[in-house]
């Protein structure tokens, strides 16, 4: 009698501690979803901005400030960022002029993106300065 009692009890605690319910599958599959949805909506601007930030440190790069001016510069920039397919900024939204005998360019922008329902996404990148090599006075 002693046996089956406890038989009994064991086999009542295994049915109570088996597996999930209906509540906490779809409170896990909401969660899920809701993470997916934003790091969906979130790495294609990120991705772009490591984009912007190489094209700018490109162009910077590579400029010669004794035989191309501010112009070209400006016009390299709308060539990286048209073969790169960046649609996040425009070369009109990059600010290009020369401060201290260097030339000086500010991308810094920002991006908008609807997350859920009535909710946006703002995203700030506002370390996209990048100034020139100077230029030798020989």
């Amino acid at each position: 009698m002693n046996s089956s009692k406890r038989l009994r009890s064991t086999v009542s605690e295994r049915k109570r501690f088996q597996g999930f319910n209906l509540w906490a599958v779809s409170l896990n599959l909401l969660l899920l979803g809701t993470l997916l949805v934003i790091a969906l909506r979130v790495v294609p601007g990120y991705v772009e901005y490591l984009t912007v930030k190489d094209v700018i440190t490109r162009a910077a790069q590579e400029h010669d400030p004794r035989d191309q001016t501010v112009t070209d510069l400006k016009m390299r920039l709308a060539k990286l960022l048209n073969t790169n397919q960046v649609y996040d900024i425009s070369v009109d939204n990059i600010k290009v002029y020369r401060e201290r005998g260097v030339i000086v360019i500010d991308a810094r922008y920002e991006k908008r993106f609807p997350l859920f329902w009535i909710l946006d996404g703002v995203m700030n990148f506002d370390d996209l300065v990048v100034e020139t090599t100077q230029a030798d006075r020989t």
